[in-house]
This record gives structure tokens, C-alpha cells and sequence, in this order.
């Protein structure tokens, strides 16, 4: 059906008068009288009957009256979700994380996304890199954060923020009285790691105890930072986390800053480069508009 045809005739509908739905329409009343005429025909039943008096809807076009106004206002919402759509107001956002980042930047992005645009609807995935990374590339995500950059042609990695790496250590650990410590210092501890198989991040770390001079002795692995948090403040092992980690607050645990020179750590949006979602492109405009911010004054 024409919608123009449904437009015409809900306008007479209202107004139960030729005269006035033409002017209302913008037209003259006979070209008005054969619109609706065509739709009767198309319908196969009369809508109104027409006197000298008055004019009034039958039984049929009282049923059309009702579900004529449901069509416009779905019309009205299609178009508006459309428009919210086009601007990345609208639609869903499949995100890959891994579990330090629940502190700092990503937590507030995402309630600041939230109260800004509440019909976008966003899940996060918490995964290992490699595996966000597989993900992305088939489409079942569609931003990926983790702390190593990648050389993927199909992928952008966009670097978001830096910060140091810090030596988190049993709270009665020989080296916890020190308010600094060089990371040659940790040679002949155990270190509770991040996989090395799955993590670049954990990769790097170990790189750089070599550098440091000495071999790293891996004692467990892990997947989780609150895993690791754990097996530290048992007295296991000690690990090397980014420092923003310490606002997971685990008791037991300390964390010392490293001596000049140690190893830091970037965060990293990651997503396709044929991307072009306008949801994606909001969110990222939150973050960088989050990093950009002023810190509050202490």
C-alpha cells in the first residue's frame, strides 16, 4: 500500500470533512476525493459514506483509523532509531577485556557511555588477548582492550594510555620496607606470571628481567589478576603488575614502585580497520575525551 494513500486518508479520517482534510493536505478537494476513492478500491470495501450533509467512516475505516496511527507512529520510530543509528546512538557494541582493566579508564567509560546513550546496548567479554584478538577478526567482537600492540593489517591499535609496572610482593616480603626497588633486585625470586603463551604482556615482562640481567623463575602462571593477587599474598611467589591494579585493593599484598628505567605498560583500543559503526566510533570519542580530561585536583 501506498503510504501516501494511508497519510490522505487518516487526515479525512480526523477531520470527516473533504474541504478541510484538502486544505489541511495541501491540495484541492477533488484530486483528495479520487486518492481515497483508489484506496477503497484497493482495499476492496468503502471506508466512508459521503451524504451532501456529512461524511463518516464505516465499520472499515474505523478498523483503518486505529491501525493507520500504530503504522505512523512505528514509521516515526523507525525513522528515529535510524537517525539515532547513523549518529551511534543506537545499535550494540560486543567488547573484549581482560580483567586489570576493570579499574581506571574502561569502568568509566563505560557508565559514562551508559547514562549518555542507554539504547546502546554494550557486553563486555573478558579474554585473554590472543583470544580477542581471534574474535575480533571474525566479527563476534567489535573493540578489544589489552596492554600490547599488535602489527595486524586488518586491525588499528590505538594506544590510549601509559603507566609503570610495579612490584606487587607479600605484605611481610624482605623487600617490602624499600620504597623503590630495581628490577635486577627481584633476581632469585619466584614470580607468580600472567601465561606466556596467551599474554604478550607477560611475554614482555619476562623480556625485560633478561634485559635486567637475570632469568626470571616462573613458579605458576595465571589468568586472572585477582588470581595472581592471591597466590602473592600467600606468599608464593611475587608478580609485576601495572599500578593502577593497586585499587583492586587485596589485602596482604603491597605494591613498591621499580627504579628508573623499568618496564611500563600501554593500554590499547584495538578494532577492524573496515569498521565503520558509528557505535564504535562514540565510544572510542568517550574514552579519548575521558584521557584528555584534566586530572581532579587532590
Amino acid at each position: 500500500m501506498d503510504l501516501r494513500l494511508l497519510r490522505y486518508f487518516s487526515v479525512l479520517a480526523d477531520e470527516l470533512h473533504f474541504g478541510r482534510a484538502a486544505t489541511r493536505l495541501h491540495m484541492s478537494q477533488p484530486p483528495l476525493s479520487q486518492q481515497i476513492r483508489l484506496l477503497e478500491a484497493e482495499l476492496g470495501t468503502p471506508l466512508f459514506l459521503r451524504t451532501q450533509r456529512r461524511v463518516e467512516l464505516t465499520a472499515a475505516g474505523q478498523a483503518l483509523k486505529a491501525q493507520a496511527a500504530l503504522v505512523f507512529q512505528q514509521m516515526e520510530r523507525a525513522i528515529d532509531l535510524t537517525r539515532q543509528a547513523g549518529r551511534g546512538h543506537w545499535g550494540t557494541l560486543e567488547i573484549g577485556m581482560i580483567s586489570s582493566l576493570m579499574v581506571g579508564i574502561l569502568p568509566q567509560a563505560l557508565r559514562t557511555f551508559q547514562d549518555r546513550y542507554p539504547d546502546v546496548k554494550w557486553t563486555l567479554h573478558e579474554m585473554q588477548p590472543a583470544a580477542q584478538q581471534a574474535a575480533l577478526k571474525e566479527r563476534r567482537l567489535d573493540l578489544c582492550f589489552y596492554r600490547m600492540g599488535q602489527t595486524d593489517a586488518e586491525l588499528v591499535s590505538e594506544p590510549l594510555s601509559t603507566e609503570a609496572v610495579a612490584v606487587v610482593l607479600p605484605q611481610g616480603h624482605r623487600l617490602a620496607r624499600r620504597s623503590r626497588i630495581a628490577l635486577r633486585d627481584l633476581a632469585g625470586e619466584r614470580f607468580i606470571s600472567f601465561k606466556l603463551d596467551q599474554s604478550q604482556f607477560a611475554h614482555y615482562l619476562y623480556q625485560s628481567c633478561i634485559e635486567a640481567g637475570f632469568t626470571p623463575t616462573i613458579y605458576q602462571q595465571v589468568v586472572e589478576v585477582q588470581t595472581l593477587l592471591s597466590l602473592v599474598r600467600a606468599g608464593l611467589g611475587i608478580g609485576l603488575l601495572p599500578e593502577s591494579t593497586g585499587q583492586f585493593g587485596h589485602a596482604g599484598v603491597v605494591y613498591r614502585p621499580l627504579a628508573q628505567g623499568a618496564p611500563s605498560t600501554t593500554l590499547y583500543a584495538t578494532y577492524r580497520k573496515d569498521d565503520a559503526s558509528p557505535v564504535l566510533q562514540v565510544f572510542l570519542g568517550i574514552m579519548r575525551e575521558l584521557l584528555e580530561a584534566p586530572a581532579p585536583a587532590s
